[in-house]
């Protein structure tokens, strides 16, 4: 017989055990999994398969199911998390208190719930006075204010240890690796341009849609600077637009296909990226199988007018539909991306 028993936490903190309030270990567990910052909660419940993501926010309870313990988080007021824990960190659940917490997460699918297990935590605090501390010493070591143009680079992806050029965006001989192992280096330079495009967005906001736009790319495969030209054409980066046909956000996703592809806020800009680099990258994979030729343009072009005009337009008409509309788009896009990329046609 199952023993359940919540326990509503309330009042103060009672101190935990030697070793609990340690930040040296937990910086070495982010380092290990190269994390850089917090997922929000709508990444964390858009993960598939087996993550290793960091969460902020407050123990609120804790649950026991035969001896197995598990916490409630609360990471956004009204959204919540249970995150199992083990032995070593029974001082979570002694009081209410808010963490930094390491958890690998688990998803088979889309159409399932994520599962939670705690690799390690520390308090919020102190995380947050390292990152201040950080920060403090990055101004110090700055020589040069950071660019204001309006298309500064990116980043570079390597192909064969050569710098590359404006590469179709699914280029296998890309450094996937490299890529994926730098993401917090790419980060603060994508959230710079983001403010460039669009200055009323706050840091925060421009520093999320950055992680975003990295961390949905780089599991996807797919190079970020073409998803950043496929947000700066559709939306110019302001996650509140709305287009006459009632395309959303910041990749102005259609209604139906927000919601074919499980997106219940498309205004929210890390489920809108989700969406938008997930389905881009269908278009590309598909239409990469049908031309045959990965180092081609063609596939990237039939990618972009499917995004634009849908997919049934494209077979409609064997190739980009005559739509003036969508022959702009796909030049436009193109033109960023080669723009991003450092080449001038």
């Amino acid at each position: 017989m199952l023993r359940r028993a919540w326990l509503w936490l309330i009042g103060g903190w009672l101190c935990g055990s030697v070793g609990a309030q340690e930040l040296e270990p937990y910086l070495r567990l982010r380092a290990a999994y190269h994390i850089k910052a917090p997922t929000p909660i709508a990444g964390l419940e858009l993960a598939v398969g087996k993550r290793v993501l960091e969460v902020e926010g407050t123990v609120v309870g804790s649950i026991t199911v035969d001896q197995h313990r598990s916490i409630l988080m609360e990471v956004e007021p009204g959204r919540s998390v249970v995150i199992t824990i083990g032995e070593g960190h029974s001082w979570l659940t002694r009081g209410q208190v808010r963490i930094r917490a390491v958890v690998q997460v688990e998803r088979e699918s889309e159409l399932v719930t994520p599962t939670y297990r705690l690799l390690g935590a520390t308090y919020a605090s102190l995380m947050a006075r390292w990152e201040a501390e950080q920060r403090a010493k990055q101004a110090a070591q700055a020589s040069q204010p950071p660019t204001t143009r309006r298309y500064p680079r990116a980043h570079t992806l390597t192909s064969r240890g050569k710098r590359s050029s404006a590469s179709p965006p699914l280029n296998p001989a890309a450094d996937w690796d490299t890529f994926r192992a730098n993401l917090h280096r790419y980060q603060p330079i994508y959230a710079h341009f983001i403010r460039c495009v669009n200055p009323r967005l706050s840091k925060e906001l421009a520093d999320q849609i950055a992680w975003a736009i990295l961390r949905f790319s780089a599991y996807y495969g797919v190079d970020p600077r073409f998803i950043v030209a496929i947000v700066l054409v559709e939306s110019g980066f302001n996650p509140n637009a709305t287009s006459r046909k009632g395309a959303a956000g910041l990749g102005q996703l259609m209604p139906a296909t927000a919601r074919g592809l499980g997106i219940v806020d498309p205004y929210d800009p890390v489920q809108n990226l989700y969406g938008t680099v997930r389905l881009i990258r269908g278009h590309l994979e598909k239409y990469w199988a049908r031309t045959g030729n990965p180092y081609s343009w063609e596939y990237v072009v039939l990618a972009l007018a499917a995004y634009n005009a849908g997919s049934g337009a494209v077979r409609k008409y064997g190739g980009v539909p005559p739509y003036k509309e969508t022959q702009n788009y796909v030049r436009k896009v193109i033109q960023v991306y080669k723009r991003l990329c450092g080449v001038r046609d």
